[in-house]
């Protein structure tokens, strides 16, 4: 009997060492949004921002063209650039690449074709710069009208499609208000 006394509170003193011993469960705080800002120049300010799966998401500020920012090829034909080191050659070649513009309160995303008033309004890219085209063939908007229009654009590297491909979008990219609520981008 005083074996089994003994083995008892042995077995007992070894299970209460292992009982007290256990690991506390660690609650860890969930990761904030990280928000930086970056200063392009020219008057253009960028969000780097943590996009829904992880993957940072940039988008500027809406960019006011001034008279002096804009290039005539002929009478026209209009150019002006933004200038950008976040537009880097992996986003160039395998992310997208948005641009919206902003007029009167009007938002679309670019191309903008405006067939009663003969305008056309796009861009193009290349590492480190967006050019917008503004193209007027005869309406109401040419002149001083140009210089109201303002631009935005948002960059989405590739690794934030979550192995669905550029085929495959989470959100449709030509409605400004959505792609601001998916990514979180301050309207």
């Amino acid at each position: 009997m005083k074996k089994l006394l003994l083995t008892t509170t042995v077995i007992l003193l070894i299970s209460g060492a292992f009982i007290s011993c256990k690991k506390e469960k660690v609650e860890e705080p969930v990761s904030q949004e990280q928000v930086t800002s970056v200063n392009q120049g020219n008057g253009i300010m960028e969000t780097v921002q943590r996009g829904p799966n992880g993957t940072n998401v940039v988008f500027s500020n809406w960019i006011q063209k001034t008279d002096p920012d804009w290039f005539i090829w002929n009478p026209g034909k209009f150019t002006t650039d933004m200038l950008t080191t976040s537009l880097t050659d992996a986003v160039r070649d395998k992310g997208i690449v948005l641009v919206y513009f902003k007029l009167s309160g009007f938002i679309s995303q670019l191309p903008s074709e405006s067939m009663g008033e003969n305008i056309v309004l796009d861009f193009s890219f290349e590492t480190g710069k967006i050019t917008a085209r503004y193209t007027y063939g005869g309406g109401s908007l040419y002149g001083n009208n140009i210089l109201n229009v303002q631009f935005r654009y948002v960059l989405i590297p590739s690794s934030s499609f979550s192995g669905n491909g550029r085929m495959i979008s989470p959100v449709d990219y030509s409605n400004y208000n959505a792609v601001c609520e998916y990514y979180g981008i301050e309207k």
